[in-house]
């Protein structure tokens, strides 16, 4: 239920991902003053925390508002409070050719707030936004109504449009804004601007937690492959090159699947993951990633750089640009000049059509919310998690800067050029290590990544085994 509380009293929430410009901040207050409060912010009952809605709250405060309409729900968790934030901007301002026609019944002559029935909600065209619909739908359920729908005075919904199909499939009454006539063009108008941008840089940020996003590879459970099974850089690229004479290394190994079975094959690999777990425990192995490091030292020691370099999966669960940049130029720093670089991620195309894929059972469906350097983040386990997607032009412009310009992309085993949008779910690269920075850009990314945090405030030491013996190569 919608209720009208007291702006004094409500709290906003540190982390409010969404940012706004002073001329997004204008855009709002002449939206507010034509229109009116026509979408309700979402507050936590217990301690009237600002859910969603920050930067309305902020602009009615402006504009000398003292009450505003609020949905109040109940006993939300931490995960799905964050997630009410970046379904709330989609919900509130979705506006696009995608959406379905939802037309409602209202009495003539309604304006403001009125709750349609929900045999009196009519859904002309279904769209193609299912996957959105998944994630309201889960939202729906466990917390109740949190959104309202907009129409003109006739009875078209023209703003929100995917939620009301959600709430008409579930069998609920609509909360709908109804507009005065010649409003409509008004309301189009200013919900089809960009309010703000998700940013995240002033969020914590445990790189521990990222470890979360280790697959597990060639693993079987009763006979049977569980999860991501296969490595598709590791099957179609890195173990067609790799020769039992070469010196191989896998940086970010997750928890060294590929590694341990070339091993036992008799390739030469070291193998290191800064946050490796114990098997069946949610627990780092320190004593095992030491060791992993005193290998790569003995390596570099006995027979200098590494021929092959592998990074599997690795920079699309970096933490920040800065971070990105170090991963690549250590996989540059422990490769001899003219060995071989591998590494992958996952295309932003993918990341960006997840949201919007037709068949809502597919594992991949999902919705992201990106911020201006294409990551997306979400709360889990207590904590932020960050994933990091690739356009092609970046694929290009990051290897060619840190590593070679003598690059192949490649998708599901096959080379593409740069001259399309990668669209699978998954890249590879191969590229020739040309070593272009200074010895010092070096040492300074090595430093940084073997030196990551760790839980309980502390931080890796292994830099000072591994940066004497590079700086002696």
């Amino acid at each position: 239920m919608m209720e009208y509380i007291d702006i004094n009293t409500l709290n906003p929430a540190e982390y409010n991902p969404r940012l706004l410009s002073p001329e997004a901040q204008e855009e709002l207050k002449k939206s507010i003053s034509e229109l009116g409060i026509i979408k309700p912010i979402i507050i936590r009952r217990s301690d009237n925390r600002i859910m969603a809605g920050h930067q309305r709250t902020k602009t009615m405060k402006l504009l000398g508002y003292t009450h505003v309409p609020a949905f109040i729900l109940d006993e939300v968790n931490s995960t799905d409070e964050v997630r009410f934030n970046q379904l709330h901007n989609y919900a509130e301002c979705e506006v696009s050719e995608l959406q379905p026609d939802i037309r409602v019944s209202i009495p003539e002559g309604t304006e403001g707030f009125y709750t349609v029935p929900n045999k009196d909600i009519v859904m002309v065209t279904k769209g193609t936004t299912n996957s959105r619909v998944v994630d309201l739908t889960k939202m729906i359920l466990r917390y109740g109504q949190f959104a309202n729908a907009v129409c003109d005075h006739t009875g078209k919904v023209i703003i929100s449009t995917v939620y009301a199909k959600t709430v008409k499939l579930l069998g609920m009454n609509l909360l709908v804004y109804v507009l005065p006539e010649g409003k409509d063009e008004t309301a189009l108008k200013y919900f089809s601007k960009e309010y703000g941008v998700f940013e995240y840089s002033h969020l914590d940020r445990k790189t521990y937690i990222q470890s979360f996003a280790q697959k597990m590879r060639l693993r079987q459970k009763n006979g049977v492959q569980c999860g991501h099974s296969r490595s598709t850089l590791y099957e179609t690229l890195v173990i067609p090159f790799i020769t039992k004479d070469m010196r191989i290394l896998d940086f970010g190994a997750g928890q060294k699947d590929y590694a341990t079975m070339l091993q036992k094959k008799g390739y030469l690999v070291d193998a290191i993951e800064f946050f490796h777990r114990k098997d069946g425990a949610d627990i780092i192995d320190e004593k095992e990633i030491r060791q992993d490091c005193l290998a790569i030292c003995k390596t570099l020691s006995e027979h200098g750089l590494y021929d092959v370099v592998v990074c599997d999966s690795v920079l699309n669960s970096v933490n920040s640009l800065e971070d990105e940049k170090n991963v690549l130029l250590s996989l540059s720093a422990l490769c001899k000049p003219g060995g071989m670089i591998f590494w992958s991620g996952i295309p932003l195309l993918f990341a960006q059509k997840s949201s919007d894929r037709k068949e809502t059972h597919d594992y991949r469906s999902k919705a992201v919310f990106l911020d201006a350097n294409n990551f997306t983040a979400n709360f889990r386990f207590g904590e932020w998690y960050f994933q990091h997607y690739h356009s092609i032009a970046d694929v290009y412009r990051l290897t060619s800067q840190y590593i070679g310009d003598e690059i192949k992309v490649y998708e599901k085993g096959l080379e593409i050029n740069n001259k399309r949008e990668l669209r699978g779910s998954s890249f590879q690269v191969s590229a020739i290590n040309e070593r272009k920075l200074s010895k010092q850009e070096y040492v300074d990314a090595l430093k940084h990544e073997f030196t990551l945090p760790l839980p309980n405030n502390r931080r890796w030491d292994l830099d000072k085994d591994i940066l004497p013996i590079f700086e002696k190569l």
